[in-house]
């Protein structure tokens, strides 16, 4: 009989729960039909939200015209992305068109040459392409078998096929307290598809990847 009542009650409280949910329009009850909307989008860290990232971005990719594109779209379709511009690294030589900018760097594992002659553009960006390429993904994967080794990942865990990193304008190229905006996103895909670049995409602003993909503004319409 207890067992029945204590059912019951968490039924109806339950249902009392969703009743003032939908009243106060919780997100979560909601399909997004505006993508601007401000719940629409969540934010990896709320307190900075796009703060982090640079207004103007240089981009060197093995896929340059589709990851433009996508990056472009993404900004036109999200307007609290409004002033954010992203530009073709290949074809801006070492001219630096803005004093707050930021590098991305994205390829396919296998593709590091087609990125090159971009990346050479700009000498302040090189070392920092070789150092996460010859280190940083080495570490990553050091790391992944340590852990299978301690018994925290079981022993048939996949190793990684996204590695990525955000660098800071500061000597160990990680954030201090007057250095809140990263200047250099490298990134690596060790896999057959696109699947590093689609999770990248939103996170580059901030954005919750799930996030970016409920609200309708992630979506790859390729037509």
């Amino acid at each position: 009989m207890l067992y029945r009542c204590t059912l019951s009650a968490v039924i109806l409280l339950s249902a009392c729960s969703s009743a003032v949910a939908a009243v106060q329009g919780s997100p979560a009850l909601e399909t997004p039909s505006d993508p601007g909307a401000p719940w629409a989008t969540e934010w990896l860290a709320p307190d900075l939200k796009d703060a982090a990232t640079p207004k103007t971005l240089i981009l060197c990719s093995d896929d340059m015209t589709e990851h433009l594109r996508r990056y472009r779209l993404l900004i036109e379709k999200l307007s609290v992305l409004k002033g954010h511009t992203i530009l073709d690294g290949s074809k801006l030589g070492v001219r630096k068109p803005a004093a707050d900018i930021g590098y991305i760097v994205f390829a396919h594992k296998g593709n590091e040459d087609q990125i090159s002659n971009c990346v050479a553009n700009y000498p302040e960006l090189q070392p920092i392409v070789t150092n996460f390429i010859e280190k940083e993904i080495l570490a990553e994967q050091d790391q992944f078998q340590d852990l299978i080794k301690a018994g925290i990942l079981p022993k048939q865990a996949q190793p990684r096929q996204c590695f990525g990193k955000y660098y800071y304008p500061t000597k160990d190229y990680y954030p201090t307290r007057s250095s809140k905006r990263w200047f250099a996103l490298i990134e690596m895909d060790y896999s057959s598809d696109n699947r590093c670049f689609d999770e990248s995409l939103a996170a580059t602003f901030g954005i919750h990847p799930e996030s970016c993909r409920s609200a309708g503004i992630c979506i790859d319409d390729r037509k």
